[in-house]
């Protein structure tokens, strides 16, 4: 036992003694890089993702509607349900496509509001990114009524949205629900917890807590949670 804790002793010093060195060794290479090439590099990969997720977008709700029309004019049964899949399979591609979008168009405009950016082509490159996502969301929505005869408007309300899900099959509904439910709880149990872990790391190495980053994750932390009491009062009353 005693040669036990001698060995863990052993052990608990010499990664005490790496990780101080990999502080050091990570802060004197954050304290070597400037700001402005952190935010400069972000905007690039941003951006990329941003004109990637466009065409994806564009393309697959285009193809959603190809699929549609074909799903109306095609008698040959196996033919029409495998339109009508592809359809349906089309369209969410293309939603997923031009969420990531938004995302991307967001992070931009963040970007490029900071003082230290100070070009302006990056601005004008942000504002027509926001012109064709506001127009890919405008083209998803009417393409959603095409397909599922269903009317959402871009700015969506959560009402809008559960109604929406009730118009849902009971099939899709159940793997709708399943998939919220799972993604909620990788949010909540895993992902959450990793970036305080993430926070913790970043916030030794710098000598500096990450104040701003810490109160906004603890924000989203605490309101899934509670939010989760509208179950409980809504179905054990």
């Amino acid at each position: 036992m005693k040669h036990k804790h001698k060995w863990i002793g052993i052990g608990a010093g010499i990664l005490g003694f790496f990780l101080g060195m990999l502080s050091l060794a990570l802060r004197g290479l954050f304290n070597q890089i400037q700001i402005e090439q952190v935010l400069y590099t972000s905007f690039g990969l941003i951006a990329i993702v941003g004109v990637v997720s466009l065409a994806l977008a564009v393309y697959y709700l285009r193809k959603g509607r190809e699929a549609y029309v074909i799903y109306q004019t095609v008698e040959e049964e196996e033919a029409n349900e495998k339109a009508y899949v592809s359809a349906y399979r089309f369209l969410d591609y293309g939603t997923v496509a031009s969420n990531i979008l938004m995302i991307a168009m967001l992070c931009c405009l963040v970007i490029v509001a900071s003082p230290v950016i100070e070009n302006v082509y990056l601005f004008i490159f942000s504002l027509v990114l926001m012109f064709f996502s506001f127009a890919v969301a405008n083209y998803c929505v009417r393409t959603i009524f095409l397909i599922r005869q269903y009317k959402l408007s871009i700015f969506s309300t959560p009402k809008e949205v559960l109604s929406f899900l009730n118009s849902y099959d009971e099939g899709e509904k159940q793997a709708e629900m399943e998939n919220a439910y799972l993604t909620l709880f990788k949010l909540n149990q895993i992902i959450l917890p990793a970036l305080y872990i993430l926070l913790f790391v970043l916030s030794t190495i710098l000598q500096e807590t990450q104040l701003v980053a810490l109160l906004i994750l603890i924000v989203i932390h605490l309101y899934i949670n509670i939010d989760q009491l509208r179950k409980t009062k809504r179905y054990f009353k």
